[in-house]
């Protein structure tokens, strides 16, 4: 884009920072977005990361726009703990439980297609530590070989006797974070934003997620019917990841690694 061109990196954060740039995002989110200028916004705060950006220009790269847009990342910059995403600027609007009645049908065709795009290997779209709700806020939690996901999980697990094999399933893109909140209505183009927590996981992770949110488990609930079913064995799958999920954000397994967000102190 040209006039990212002609602006430095000094510029854009302080552009970011000044008071008469127009914030886009709600008071009460710890990360802002800002439009800088006419096509530019910025997102950025203390736990916008460079995995976020790389899973953002991931997902761009793959989805196909005429079924869902995703703003272009262009840039990442940090200063200070600060991180930066410097992105396309969509001039829509923010979708809520109302308005998302009227797409319904159209959203769960978006998320069924996202669950189409296959990965190789569990964790973040564009690699490094995963992100989110799921994942204990305490932890840096990274999968390196196909087979990690399951290891941390069943490692983690308050049952002995329920363990997990996940070999059965397919590792799909999801977004992990599919609400009104992050989706833009510009006439009848769709876009999907907020990458942070997206990664490759059996479909069932995008379900369980709204376990783990209740505040978007009314959109869930109108979603759902045109979702795909999950099977048998995914429901009892699912139940098991859940209740290791919510035990592994109150319990420290051993030898496990400190994430940037406890040090942090958030």
């Amino acid at each position: 884009m040209a006039v990212l061109d002609t602006l430095t990196d000094d510029q854009i954060i302080s552009l970011c920072h000044d008071p008469a740039t127009t914030i886009l995002s709600v008071p009460q989110c710890s990360n802002k977005v800002v439009r800088i200028t006419d096509r530019v916004a910025v997102k950025f705060g203390h736990f916008v990361t460079a995995q976020e950006f790389r899973n953002q220009q991931v997902a761009q790269r793959r989805l196909d726009a005429n079924i869902v847009n995703v703003p272009t990342a262009y840039r990442f910059l940090q200063k200070d703990d600060i991180g930066y995403i410097v992105m396309d600027y969509v001039d829509g609007d923010t979708l809520d439980l109302v308005s998302a009645k009227n797409v319904v049908k159209e959203l769960g065709m978006v998320l069924g297609y996202i669950h189409q795009q296959k990965g190789t290997k569990p964790g973040s779209l564009g690699g490094g530590p995963v992100s989110g709700v799921l994942w204990p806020e305490h932890e840096e939690v990274e999968f390196l070989e196909t087979d990690d996901l399951q290891l941390w999980l069943n490692q983690r697990s308050p049952s002995s006797v329920h363990k997990l094999d996940l070999s059965r399933y397919a590792l799909c893109m999801c977004h992990l974070d599919f609400n009104p909140r992050n989706i833009i209505l510009d006439g009848s183009r769709i876009y999907l934003i907020d990458w942070s927590a997206a990664g490759y996981f059996p479909r069932f992770f995008e379900h369980i997620l709204y376990q783990f949110l209740p505040q978007d488990l009314s959109f869930f609930n109108l979603l759902s019917p045109f979702l795909a079913p999950l099977s048998n064995e995914e429901l009892e799958s699912a139940k098991i990841v859940v209740g290791t999920l919510r035990h592994s954000q109150f319990h420290v397994f051993p030898g496990a690694k400190v994430s940037q967000r406890a040090c942090l102190g958030a």
